[in-house]
C-alpha cells in the first residue's frame, strides 16, 4: 500500500505543478508516517543529509561550474575553427564538424544544454551560408548537443553511478562508446544529406591554416586531456578531476584568453549555484524516497516479479519508460528518482549495471529533443528564435537516427562494455 500511496501522491502533486523535489519529499514523508516502520521521523532528515554526503557527488557541482565558464568563454569558438579546418572541405564537412565540436565540447563540459547555447549561435549562420536548410541546421545542433550527456564527464553519468553504486570511471567509458556510435551515425546522415541536397563544400584549409587553428585550440584540447588523463592515469578521482577542470577553465578564460574577468566568474558562480542547489536538494529528496522504498522491499519485489522474464523484454520496457519520462521531466531528475529502483531488478536478470547506465542516459538524451517538453526544444526556440512547431519538425529525422543508435546500444551490450573491460 505504501508504494502506491507514495507514487499517487507524488504524481498528483506534480500535476498540480508542485516542484519535483517537493513532490517527492512530501509523498515520502506522508507515506512514512502512514505506513513506515516504528522509527522517529527525524530519521528522514538524517537521510536527506546522508543523500548528498557522498564524495563522488562533489564532481557534479564542479563540472556544472566548469561548463558555465566554458560556455561563456572562448573555448567553444576555437574548437569550431579547428574542426572546420580539419573536415570542413569534405562533403557534409561543416555539418560533420558541428557534430565533432559538440562531442568535444561535451568532453570538457558534461552538460548538454551548454553546447546549444555556446556552439549553436556560432555554427548556425555558417551552415545556412553554405546551403544547409535551417531545419536541418537546428535539428543537427540540438541533437549533436546531446552527445554531452554521453561522453565523459557527463553529469548524468555521474549521477547514475552515485545512485546505483557503479564505478564512475567504468560508466564514463560505456557512455563514450555509445557517444562514438551516435557521432558516426550522425556523420553518415550529414554526408548523405549533403550528397542528396547537393550542398556545397567549404574551401579546403591550407596546412598553415590548420596548424594555426590547432595552435589556437591547444589549450581547449588540454582540458579533456587533463580530465581523462587524470582519471584513467590514476592521478585524479572524478571529483578531483572536476575541481582541476574548474581551475583550468577559469585560468585559461580569464588570464590567457581574457574573454572573462574575475567579476564575471563571480556572476557565473551565482548562476551555477542556483542550478547546483536545485540539483542537490533533488538528490537529497530522491535518496530519501529510495531509502523508504527499499525499506518497503519494492526493489526486491520488482526483481522477483521479473524472474524468468527475458532480458530483451525488460530492456525494451526500460527504454520505453525512460524515453517517455525524458519527454516530460529533466534528465537529472529521472536518473535520481528511477535508477535506484530499476537497477536492482535489471541486474537480477543479468543486465550489467554499466550497460544499463548507458541505456538509461541515452534514453534521456533522446528525451531532451523529443516533444512535447524536451528541454533542448525550448532552448532551441530561444537560441534560434523560431517557433515550437519549427523546432519539433527539425528534430524528427534526428530522433529516428538516435533511436537506431539506442537499439544498437541496448541489444549489443559488447559495444558499451568492451571499452570498460579493456581500459579498467
Amino acid at each position: 500500500m505504501a508504494p502506491f500511496t507514495l507514487v499517487a501522491l507524488a504524481v498528483g502533486l506534480l500535476l498540480l505543478s508542485v516542484p519535483v523535489f517537493l513532490s517527492i519529499m512530501t509523498a515520502t514523508f506522508v507515506s512514512f508516517e502512514l505506513f513506515g516502520p516504528p522509527m522517529p521521523s527525524v530519521v528522514l532528515a538524517q537521510r536527506l543529509v546522508e543523500g548528498v554526503n557522498i564524495f563522488s557527488i562533489l564532481a557534479v557541482p564542479l563540472f556544472i561550474f566548469a561548463a558555465d565558464i566554458i560556455s561563456r568563454g572562448e573555448i567553444g569558438g576555437r574548437l569550431i575553427r579547428l574542426m572546420e579546418s580539419l573536415v570542413g572541405h569534405i562533403t557534409g564537412g561543416l555539418a560533420i564538424a558541428t557534430v565533432l565540436t559538440c562531442a568535444m565540447f561535451g568532453a570538457i563540459s558534461g552538460v548538454g544544454a551548454a553546447a546549444v547555447v555556446s556552439i549553436g549561435p556560432l555554427v548556425y549562420p555558417s551552415l545556412i551560408r553554405h546551403g544547409y536548410a535551417p531545419g536541418f541546421a537546428v535539428g543537427l545542433i540540438l541533437t549533436a548537443s546531446t552527445l554531452s550527456m554521453l561522453v565523459p564527464p557527463s553529469v548524468a553519468m555521474i549521477l547514475y553511478s552515485v545512485q546505483v553504486g557503479e564505478s564512475v570511471a567504468r560508466v564514463f567509458l560505456a557512455g563514450l562508446a555509445a557517444g562514438i556510435l551516435l557521432m558516426v551515425l550522425l556523420s553518415i546522415y550529414c554526408y548523405a544529406y549533403a550528397v542528396v541536397k547537393k550542398v556545397g563544400r567549404a574551401e579546403k584549409a591550407t596546412l598553415s591554416q590548420r596548424l594555426s587553428a590547432l595552435r589556437a585550440a591547444i589549450l581547449p584540447l588540454g582540458l579533456p586531456v587533463l580530465i581523462f588523463g587524470g582519471i584513467y592515469g590514476g592521478i585524479f578521482t572524478p571529483t578531483e578531476a572536476a575541481a582541476a577542470a574548474c581551475v583550468y577553465a577559469a585560468v585559461v578564460e580569464t588570464l590567457i584568453f581574457k574573454r572573462l574577468r574575475l567579476r564575471d566568474l563571480f556572476r557565473l558562480s551565482q548562476a551555477s549555484s542556483l542550478t547546483i542547489a536545485t540539483l542537490l536538494i533533488l538528490i537529497a529528496a530522491g535518496s530519501t524516497m529510495t531509502w523508504f522504498l527499499t525499506l518497503e522491499r519494492v526493489p526486491a519485489a520488482l526483481a522477483n516479479s521479473l524472474a524468468g522474464v527475458d532480458a530483451s523484454v525488460v530492456l525494451a520496457a526500460v527504454n520505453g519508460l525512460f524515453l517517455l519520462i525524458g519527454m516530460f521531466i529533466d534528465p537529472n531528475s529521472a536518473v535520481i528518482v528511477l535508477s535506484p529502483l530499476i537497477a536492482p531488478a535489471a541486474e537480477a536478470i543479468g543486465v550489467d549495471g554499466v550497460h544499463l547506465g548507458a541505456i538509461v542516459v541515452f534514453n534521456l538524451a533522446i528525451g531532451m529533443i523529443s516533444p512535447p517538453f524536451g528541454l533542448n526544444i525550448f532552448i532551441g526556440m530561444a537560441t534560434f528564435r523560431i517557433s515550437y512547431v519549427e523546432v519539433v519538425r527539425s528534430v524528427l529525422p534526428f530522433i529516428a537516427i538516435t533511436i537506431v543508435a539506442l537499439l544498437i546500444v541496448t541489444y549489443v551490450p559488447a559495444l558499451t562494455l568492451w571499452l570498460p573491460g579493456v581500459a579498467l
